[in-house]
């Protein structure tokens, strides 16, 4: 029998959501054959099979959340002389107790599909420990810790995202002997919902989008400034240009963003909290929030540091209608180093960004607006917009945000795109 694992997909993923099974018990399949659709990171992945065989047991439920090194089904191997099934039974997530926890493997960073690693004994979660919305949220290897160190880990505070026991939670309770932390008594029965509400799932890209929100305002030190910059200059000279300038202003902003980010790299980076170092990212993999209709996803641009006005009008267009159309590969939305959002018409006066963790600095654009303003004076209506940029506070300061923004307000203001065409050695 053999028990196929969670692999680890790399990129700090702990856990992916079963979106479908592409296989029933009893079904013989192929080695590559496509196992289940999952989602993780905000990123759907197939995970194909490793073995040639029949499928013995499907381990977890649609909907349900698999930690790495989970065993997700078993298989049994192509001439095993186990029976199927008759018939489907009734899914009982499982796993395998093993003798010793063993430490994780490192991993390179994986491509669209993600490479299927061998199964291997790890320290798996039984069923009744899973995390439940009364019980406690820690990995598999945290679990097997406190049992070995005979800890009850409803006694442990959790210092991870959304309350998450960690390691050094339970390393730290060990060490210093700490008090039980005081609970709250579980209501014995719920009270019944009025018969005007309506229940549904909280599954997919919304879920996953509320973890990472949520990990991003618990872990990180929320800092935002805002100014206001005048475009007329900048729209006057895109309306006289030809048709084949990019009429848009936010590959302008982009372009003049990505190449700011040059004199302040202290923005282009993130935090590794685990070891506790600031991570400089010397390339720009810019990412661009966009609204989809089943949540917000981030694509992003390789090397946008590199790329014209044109070129990053281009990305921008093509990445947010693939993301619209679900058409989006799990590579294309990881490794950003810098995130703009904008919401156009309506991304109203102001905006207060939440940073798209692990990433320290993120910008969001307002909508367009006509506005009087007295000039030399003289009262004159003027094209502006806000630029609100949020940084996590820990790992630089307002100032820093202060002068990054000033220094991008000038880059727009006097239009540092000396032809609006597409050469790359424009500043």
């Amino acid at each position: 029998m053999l028990r196929f694992e969670l692999p680890d997909i790399g990129e700090g993923v702990v856990e992916a959501e079963i979106l479908a099974w592409k296989v029933r018990e009893g079904e013989l399949v192929k080695e590559d054959q496509i196992l289940v659709e999952l989602l993780t990171d905000k990123a759907e992945i197939e995970i194909p099979s490793p073995y040639t065989g029949r499928v013995h047991r499907l381990c977890f439920q649609v909907g349900e959340i698999a930690p790495v090194g989970a065993v997700l089904l078993e298989i049994d191997e192509e001439g095993s002389t186990a029976e199927a099934p008759a018939a489907p039974a009734k899914i009982e997530p499982e796993r395998v107790e093993p003798e010793q926890h063993r430490a994780a493997e490192p991993v390179a960073h994986p491509a669209a599909h993600p490479p299927v690693m061998p199964a291997r004994p790890r320290s798996h979660q039984k069923a009744s420990e899973r995390p439940s919305p009364n019980g406690i949220d820690a990995v598999p290897a945290v679990r097997d810790l406190a049992r070995r160190l005979e800890i009850d880990l409803h006694d442990v505070r959790g210092t991870g995202p959304g309350g998450r026991v960690m390691r050094r939670d339970v390393e730290r309770f060990s060490a210093r002997g700490a008090a039980p932390v005081e609970r709250e008594p579980v209501t014995a029965e719920a009270t019944p919902d009025p018969q005007d509400w309506e229940r549904q799932p909280f599954r997919g890209v919304r879920r996953a989008i509320a973890r990472r929100m949520v990990r991003s305002r618990q872990t990180a030190a929320h800092f935002t400034y805002v100014e206001e910059v005048d475009l007329t200059e900048l729209l006057e000279r895109i309306e006289s240009a030809g048709e084949s300038t990019p009429r848009s202003p936010l590959p302008y902003i982009a372009h003049a963003t990505v190449r700011n980010l040059a004199s302040y790299p202290i923005l282009n980076a993130s935090i590794d909290d685990a070891r506790e170092e600031i991570v400089i990212k010397r390339k720009v993999h810019l990412g661009i929030a966009t609204a989809t209709d089943e949540g917000l996803l981030v694509p992003v641009i390789r090397e946008a540091a590199e790329l014209s006005v044109s070129e990053l009008d281009s990305a921008i267009g093509e990445l947010g209608q693939r993301a619209r159309e679900s058409r989006l590969t799990a590579a294309e939305l990881r490794g950003s180093t810098f995130t703009i959002t904008s919401l156009g018409k309506l991304g109203g006066v102001l905006s207060t960004p939440i940073l798209n963790y692990p990433e320290v600095a993120i910008l969001a654009v307002g909508a367009l607006r006509r506005v009087p303003a007295l000039l030399d004076g003289e009262l004159q209506v003027r094209s502006v917009l806000n630029l609100s940029i949020s940084v996590d506070h820990r790992i630089t300061d307002g100032l820093v945000a202060a002068r990054f923004v000033q220094d991008l307000k000038q880059k727009l203001e006097e239009v540092e795109f000396p032809s609006l065409s597409d050469d790359r050695r424009q500043s």
